[in-house]
């Protein structure tokens, strides 16, 4: 008998909630901690409300990942539906989740075997793919050993990219230095930053009005469309307006045909760290 497969994963992976309830995804909660509180990211705090008290004087929103005994909390929880389990985690270079979720299989006993963590090396809808390729690979019938092959294979072929409206948001919470957000307010420019190994860089910068660099952004990621994976490709923002969601997929559609333009809105967490306007174009590379 085949052994049943669930697909989990921790709440940053930015997916739609229809999404997640339709294929029975599992998400484990962040943290976020303000002077006024600590808060489950997604049950008890959003983007919108986030960024509001950060742009009303708040000074920080720190983001954790679940401690160990959540996430064994969690595990077990899964376990009684599912036989064997896969977990796609945010990157280990910039959260604790990964650690924190293997932490927790060292107090699961025989059941640790059923548990497998996987380190996307990826952040929100960027992570995201890899959780939607999962479920594919499951529903179709694949192996535990199949999949984990494929994430190792694909986390190398995701594309995580997204643009800020300054480096404000990065400053504050420790991703740049002083120097660097002062220089970039200054000469009014805007940070694009990827997932490189892991790990948030710096991959350039876009100078003056903010939504034209958002667009000049997209054009610029799509521009190897020959190469790309054409099933699907994420929009996902932080508080930008209709108007300019509406125009950022107008520019996906006419440089690059996608079967699926998924638009969604970052975590909190995400939100938090990046700051209002943020932009993300995610996909993957064939």
């Amino acid at each position: 008998m085949m052994k049943s497969i669930g697909v989990t994963t921790d709440c940053v992976c930015d997916l739609p909630d229809e999404y997640l309830k339709l294929h029975d995804i599992d998400v484990v909660y962040f943290y976020i901690t303000t002077a006024t509180g600590r808060f489950r990211d997604g049950l008890e705090v959003t983007a919108g409300s986030i960024l509001e008290y950060l742009e009303n004087g708040g000074e920080k929103a720190e983001t954790n990942a679940p401690a160990p005994h959540e996430y064994k909390e969690f595990f077990d929880k899964s376990l009684k539906k599912y036989d064997e389990i896969i977990h796609i985690s945010i990157s280990s270079g910039i959260s604790d989740s990964k650690k924190n979720a293997v932490t927790a299989l060292d107090f699961m006993g025989d059941d640790r075997s059923r548990i497998h963590v996987i380190d996307s090396e990826h952040l929100s809808t960027g992570m995201g793919l890899m959780v939607i390729k999962d479920v594919e690979m499951r529903d179709n019938n694949c192996t535990v050993e199949e999949i984990i092959d494929e994430m190792k294979n694909m986390k190398n072929r995701v594309s995580t990219s997204f643009i800020t409206v300054s480096a404000d948001y990065l400053y504050r919470n420790g991703r740049v230095k002083k120097s660097v957000r002062d220089i970039t307010d200054i000469m009014q420019l805007h940070p694009v930053l990827y997932m490189k190994n892991g790990r948030m860089s710096l991959k350039g910068v876009r100078i003056g009005n903010f939504n034209k660099s958002v667009l000049r952004y997209v054009k610029s990621e799509l521009k190897s469309q020959k190469k790309i994976d054409k099933r699907r490709i994420f929009i996902t923002y932080a508080y930008c307006s209709v108007k300019m969601v509406a125009e950022i997929k107008a520019v996906v559609e006419e440089y690059c045909r996608f079967d699926e333009i998924i638009v969604t809105k970052a975590s909190a967490t995400i939100a938090g760290n990046c700051g209002p306007g943020t932009v993300g174009i995610l996909f993957v590379y064939e």
